[in-house]
């Protein structure tokens, strides 16, 4: 499994499988290949939704959002 890190708290926010992972790192723009953050928005929620990805991704990210419109996003693996 794949844990998911509130960047700017260090806080866990959700549990995401290898799969989902990598359609996330499909989405997400990367600055290089060790990068493990990346910034999210509700928008890019709502975009991953319109193009078919697992809605189950989806929920974790908006879980972590908890609300907010964006936040830095980290995984690490468990």
């Amino acid at each position: 499994m794949i844990a998911l890190y509130d960047a700017a708290s260090d806080a866990k926010v959700g549990r995401i499988t290898e799969q989902q992972l990598e359609a996330l790192i499909g989405w997400m723009e990367e600055e290089n290949s060790e990068d493990r953050e990346y910034y999210l928005t509700a928008e890019d929620c709502d975009l991953m939704a319109e193009q078919g990805i697992d809605p189950s991704l989806i929920e974790a990210l908006r879980g972590a959002l908890k609300g907010r419109e964006d936040m830095d996003i980290r995984y690490t693996t468990e």
